[in-house]
């Protein structure tokens, strides 16, 4: 399966020297989103098996972008990725499908904002924790038949717990504006 990934240069050539790519703690970009981190990698270890010794974060890449099967438009895409003027790749990768975990990249955010995913949306009901972690995997739905409406903009997330150097098919360099 061929999947993008926009990763810091450096982490890159740390790949390059050790033959794998993987999840820093250190570089989480917000501490809140910890437990939503760790919510995916126990996903993970349900839907695609346990991660290799030592790795606790996935590594983060796309499968579909602005409801197309395409590489991320870097010209808008390569805001944000880090201070301005730090170089950053995107790597087109073609990992095994196995390694891979497939999730709606709008609904990840009802996660990363600790918010129950229920249609039509109601902020005067509450939720237990239980149901509220239940209604998260509905963002493994990526045809998001969950909610009856058609997504003309879906964008697919893809989590792995790491990227082998032998997976990379093409490197692009970019310097963050």
């Amino acid at each position: 399966m061929i999947l993008w990934t926009i990763q810091n240069k450096i982490a890159y050539e740390k790949m390059k020297n050790t033959g794998v790519l993987r999840a820093n703690e250190s570089y989480i970009i917000d501490e809140s989103f910890k437990n939503s981190y760790l919510w995916m990698s126990s996903q993970m270890k349900k839907r695609i098996g346990n991660a290799p010794e030592g790795i606790t974060f996935p590594v983060w890449a796309w499968y579909q972008w602005e409801g197309k099967r395409k590489r991320p438009d870097m010209r808008s895409h390569v805001r944000n990725w880090g201070e301005k003027g730090t170089s950053i790749v995107l790597l087109t990768i073609d990992v095994p499908e196995n390694c891979a975990l497939l999730s709606d990249f709008d609904y990840w955010h009802y996660v990363l904002n600790d918010f129950a995913i229920t249609f039509p949306y109601d902020e005067s009901v509450i939720h237990s924790e239980d149901e509220k972690q239940k209604s998260w995997e509905n963002i493994f739905d990526i045809n998001c038949s969950f909610d009856g409406n058609i997504h003309q903009s879906l964008s697919t997330q893809a989590t792995l717990w790491e990227i082998k150097c032998e997976w990379v098919k093409k490197v692009e360099h970019f310097i963050s504006r």
